[in-house]
């Protein structure tokens, strides 16, 4: 096997131990006699590290080939190596490999030997993202989807750009005031990547079919839509769990922002939420009920700082990019997260779990129950 020291490792000599420096973290390694240095300087990709140890130990008799060997195998254990012989094959273009070669360096980085790192790039391009909601968190999405190279995009909205939006919606611009925004987002994505596949909706949702409809075939949705806003948590919650389509969904409260997400079969739903967080607490409950019966919500357009915006879809992106690629687990399934102002924090807010009663996601618990089952 060939392999060569990542490019996100830097190798320092010190006295007696070479230190690997990545990811903020230090490994030490005892180095007395030089052979390690020697070792890890020379893994470049070019030479079997079989080859490389023998060479080595024969210029150093006073250090055994295990030593070096356990060296080795040490830095395959932790990821700290990578085999340029998996990165032969790869759908990408030669423009994505160059436009995107931070994001697979980045992806890279958590690859197992023999693992392709440009595989999580891969699954980006392919995979079929529909965002809701054009404004303040929408179009930071939608700019960090692109970035990071997502290639089939489907987005939705029905409103018009006004000068308010300014100071957060960062796609549009000051001419762009009195246009429709999902048109004038479509047109500003292009501009920044003319490769892209958008389809656009400019359109009011006013029930779970109509979202259904819209988020039919996708591999997630990000939902920033915020009308109706008794409503919208609940349309997309019921629609995304018949179509089987993971969401992460999110928003501003004031001086906070929430976000979390749903994996249909393997996470509890927005429904197993709600029944969980009004069995905690009374005034949940008859907050929430009273909310919904009377439509009761903001009476004028409530406050919304970039910051707050600019870290929420940060957060909610990079699920996403969990989500698609599967290069970690989720991390905001059964969770409720929170990013304050006051205090700069991210904290878990709420947690709930698959409920197998529930009335949306029940059967898709109890099904997986008896797939385990089976399987014991």
């Amino acid at each position: 096997m060939k392999l060569c020291l990542k490019p996100t490792i830097i190798p320092f000599k010190l006295d007696g131990q070479v230190v690997l420096r990545f990811n903020g973290q230090y490994a030490k390694i005892p180095d007395l006699h030089g052979a390690v240095w020697e070792f890890i300087k020379a893994l470049d990709g070019r030479t079997a590290f079989e080859e490389l140890i023998t060479q080595v130990a024969d210029r150093y008799p006073a250090v055994d080939q295990d030593e070096i060997r356990s060296v080795a195998q040490d830095l395959i254990k932790y990821r700290l190596v990578e085999s340029p012989d998996a990165f032969e094959t790869t759908s990408l273009s030669d423009h994505d490999r160059i436009r995107f070669s931070r994001n697979i360096d980045f992806f890279g980085s958590m690859a197992a030997v023999g693992e392709n790192k440009f595989t999580p790039q891969e699954k980006l391009r392919a995979a079929r993202v529909c965002v809701l909601g054009c404004g303040g968190l929408g179009t930071h999405i939608l700019f960090d989807l692109v970035a990071l190279g997502v290639h089939h995009l489907t987005i939705l909205d029905f409103d018009t750009i006004e000068m308010s939006n300014l100071n957060r919606q960062i796609l549009y611009k000051e001419t762009d005031v009195g246009m429709p925004k999902v048109a004038t987002a479509r047109r500003r994505l292009l501009e920044f990547n003319s490769h892209l596949d958008i389809t656009a909706h400019e359109t009011r949702l006013q029930s779970a079919q109509d979202v259904a409809g819209i988020v039919r075939g996708h591999d997630i949705v990000i939902c920033v839509a915020d009308k109706p806003a008794n409503y919208m948590a609940d349309w997309l919650n019921e629609a995304c769990v018949e179509q089987g389509v993971p969401f992460i969904s999110g928003g501003l409260d004031v001086r906070r922002s929430v976000f979390y997400s749903v994996v249909p079969g393997s996470s509890g739903c927005g429904a197993c939420w709600l029944t969980s967080a009004r069995n905690k607490s009374s005034l949940v409950n008859s907050v929430s009920t009273m909310a919904k019966q009377h439509d009761i919500t903001y009476e004028h357009p409530g406050p919304a700082l970039v910051t707050l915006v600019a870290v929420t879809a940060g957060m909610m992106v990079s699920e996403t990019v969990k989500i698609i690629t599967g290069c970690q687990p989720p991390q905001l399934t059964n969770k409720l997260k929170e990013f304050t102002f006051d205090d700069l924090n991210v904290s878990v807010a709420e947690v709930w779990q698959q409920n197998p009663d529930c009335t949306v996601c029940g059967h898709l618990a109890n099904a997986q129950r008896m797939r385990q089952a089976e399987t014991v």
